[in-house]
């Protein structure tokens, strides 16, 4: 599928960057948006501007969320928050296709511009797709695919723009309508992002939400001494498909897997503790995994150019030490002098908790069971090691 539409899209670009089109008077500029479809990378939506001209043959999505994967150190740049971004131009009905094949709903939001600002946000278009401007540095939250189209859109009126829509949340709040609480896909989240996603956001900040900028878009009135009139002219559903929600039940959640590995161990913890046995290869499993969590949390909080990493106080309950004692705890020799490390642990973890209770930092409720657990196999550690 890809293959066949290399030709018609490279036509597309060989003809925006080659000539300089003057839109007629027919011409028409709409905002698309996506919504979420089951993918982790598809569950915010996606936005993009349509140009529709048939007198000059155009009927373009201009779209911001392209990335190549194939670039040098890709997943080494996404780690790090350094992933480009670039814009490109494809048919309406690829776009369309791509969405429709995703069984995502489409919307598409006709702008009632003026000629001069069609022409004038076309122009600004072309100009952003011309090699040297189409790639920009991509950031979640900040400078996205649905914030560029916004902001493009915002930036060529000669009226007044006044939004009429108003919220105040947080991003974690925003990360819940999209990504369910009670998932995976929200537990991973929330061990990578920090106390900051609890802030509150002004109204502003949702355009980098798909659903969000559209809304937004349609709350917008323009207002001069002449005229005060809605900036959407008209909205319609291009394809109709029902909203693709996180699927938050079942035995595999976050909350019953967790809450059932906390009492499968504490039932080992108390057979080990009645019958004097360490378990010190389950501990040294325990260990290896939150050191490894940690040490990612750690790279984000302090090597990364991610927004919201830090601070993040899951760095209490996980941190890269933790890696390092998973491996020296098989060394029978090592086991008393890491037993301070255990009562430090034991502090840390106990720190955590009452950061997840008071909700200092908001975590993910299935985090307690997973704290209660290390909580205990680092006091048992102790109490088995301190005075050997």
């Amino acid at each position: 599928m890809k293959k066949l539409l290399i030709l018609p899209l490279l036509f597309i670009a060989f003809f925006a960057n080659s000539q300089q089109v003057i839109l007629s008077d027919s011409a028409q500029i709409s905002l698309l948006t996506a919504e979420p479809s089951a993918p982790i990378y598809a569950r915010w939506g996606h936005t993009a501007i349509r140009v529709l001209d048939e007198k000059n043959n155009i009927d373009w999505a201009y779209n911001y969320g392209i990335f190549d994967s194939s670039k040098p150190f890709f997943v080494l740049r996404f780690i790090q928050g350094k992933t480009d971004y670039q814009l490109a131009i494809w048919s309406f009905d690829t776009f369309f296709s791509e969405y429709y094949n995703r069984k995502s709903a489409v919307y598409e939001q006709i702008l009632d511009l003026t000629q001069r600002e069609k022409q004038k946000l076309f122009d600004a278009l072309q100009v952003n797709f011309l090699p040297e401007n189409r790639e920009y540095r991509y950031n979640f939250v900040y400078d996205n695919c649905a914030t560029r189209p916004f902001d493009m859109i915002i930036s060529v009126l000669q009226t007044t723009p006044i939004i009429t829509f108003s919220r105040t949340t947080t991003y974690r709040a925003i990360f819940d309508e999209f990504v369910g609480l009670n998932t995976w896909d929200r537990f991973g989240i929330d061990l990578l992002i920090g106390r900051d996603a609890d802030k509150k956001i002004d109204t502003y900040a949702l355009r980098a939400f798909p659903s969000y900028t559209a809304a937004m878009l349609s709350s917008i009135i323009l207002e001069n001494d002449t005229i005060s009139k809605p900036l959407v002219l008209e909205t319609h559903k291009l394809s109709d498909f029902p909203l693709q929600v996180p699927q938050e039940k079942g035995i595999f959640s976050p909350n019953v897997v967790c809450c059932a590995i906390l009492v499968l161990l504490m039932l080992l913890s108390i057979w080990g503790w009645r019958n004097k046995f360490d378990f010190v290869l389950l501990d040294s499993v325990l260990f290896l995994v939150s050191g490894t969590v940690g040490t990612i949390i750690f790279y984000l909080m302090f090597f990364s150019v991610h927004p919201l990493v830090y601070p993040n106080f899951n760095f209490l309950w996980l941190n890269p030490l933790q890696l390092i004692f998973a491996f020296l705890i098989l060394k029978k020799s090592w086991r008393k002098p890491l037993s301070y490390f255990a009562l430090f642990n034991t502090f840390t973890t106990l720190l955590a908790i009452i950061v997840w209770v008071t909700r200092y930092q908001v975590m993910h409720p299935a985090f307690l069971p997973l704290m209660s657990i290390y909580l205990v196999r680092s006091i048992l550690f102790f109490q088995n090691n301190f005075k050997r």
